[in-house]
């Protein structure tokens, strides 16, 4: 018994973390830079990373609530604002990103305060259940009174709440993703098993050893 409670309690880390990469301030319908988020809406599980990275502009990761997607949530996440020079490509190398670890699988709230087009449309949607939809958090956006402050200080929401923290390796990186992680959000098949992999040597030493 002993052997399986353990089993169960490493699982997550044998099947690894997946990075969920963002782009903010570039349109999904088009690839190119514009409104919003790419994707605008994500999945992700305990112990993955969502990856804002962004586009041309200023351009922010703020979080908020359901029913006030245009406002920020007190003490909620904040990526701070990201100003990027005009003149680079939708996908560049290098481009500024943000790190976010998802503490748990209850809906999150972004809107793109910096940007300044919530009620556009400059949504994110993470983890969206059926009472709380991605539709109705843009409807909601549509016809909401966006805050007209906007702070420049990254900021982490508490941590172990829906609101998720910033990664220990350091909050802001200058990390390009592959093309799959910037149009998919999701990681390939070959990171996930590496990762899994990996881990699950390290599950086999400590089941071995409390043989």
């Amino acid at each position: 018994m002993k052997v399986l409670h353990l089993s169960a309690l490493f699982l997550p880390f044998v099947l690894g973390s997946s990075d969920f990469t963002v782009g903010v301030g570039k349109d999904e319908n088009t690839g190119k830079k514009g409104l919003g988020f790419d994707p605008s809406s994500i999945v992700p599980a305990i112990g993955d990373f969502i990856v804002f990275e962004f586009r041309s502009g200023s351009h922010s990761a703020v979080q908020s609530t359901f029913e006030n997607p245009c406002t920020p949530k007190d003490g909620g996440f904040n990526s701070g604002v990201q100003t990027v020079d005009d003149s680079l490509a939708v996908d560049a190398p290098g481009l500024p990103t943000v790190r976010l670890l998802v503490n748990d699988t209850q809906p999150i709230w972004f809107f793109d305060q910096a940007g300044g087009l919530c009620n556009k449309g400059a949504v994110l949607s993470v983890n969206p259940s059926a009472t709380q939809t991605d539709a109705a958090f843009k409807a909601n956006a549509a016809n909401a009174v966006e805050s007209n402050t906007t702070s420049s200080a990254p900021s982490s929401g508490p941590s172990g709440s829906a609101s998720g923290s910033p990664s220990d390796s350091a909050s802001r990186s200058a990390s390009a993703t592959g093309p799959d992680a910037s149009q998919t959000g999701k990681p390939s098949g070959a990171e996930r098993l590496i990762a899994g992999g990996a881990y699950g040597v390290v599950l086999l030493a400590v089941l071995c050893a409390l043989v």
